[in-house]
């Protein structure tokens, strides 16, 4: 995978604006610093951090009728979704967190947001971007 260095840190002040709470410090450290093209990693496709116009900025904004028009009100950060091809969120679940603001990774089932205009957990994926991270390695 394509990754450079790059000074994000105004990217990413002003992406952190858009949110409840700010996403975990290891996910901060990386796109301070780093950019980067979509890519897989264990299943599940996660949103490149390369321009202004990243998905990730725009997910932030919560457009009308998009999944992040729900998920960012009830504290959920999309950071992708499965390789499969499926338009289930996966999501920083901002509402549970662990040691030192690291919080856990979920898949949120996107029909019930649009069938029922309710966030639904459809379940939990790694305990923290760090976990993710360590297990990707092995």
């Amino acid at each position: 995978m394509p990754i450079r260095a790059e000074d994000n840190g105004a990217r990413l002040s002003a992406f952190q604006k858009k949110l409840p709470k700010q996403i975990p410090l290891s996910f901060q450290s990386l796109s301070s610093r780093y950019s980067f093209p979509t890519f897989d990693v264990l299943g599940i496709t996660l949103f490149g951090w390369e321009s202004e116009q990243s998905a990730y900025i725009e997910e932030a904004s919560a457009p009308k009728n998009s999944l992040s028009e729900l998920l960012i009100p009830s504290g959920h950060v999309q950071i992708g979704r499965p390789a499969t091809g499926e338009f289930n969120a996966i999501c920083f679940d901002l509402n549970h967190h662990g040691r030192n603001r690291e919080y856990g990774i979920v898949q949120i089932d996107h029909e019930e947001i649009l069938c029922n205009w309710k966030v639904r957990v459809k379940r939990g994926l790694w305990p923290s971007f760090i976990k993710l991270v360590e297990c990707s390695e092995r």
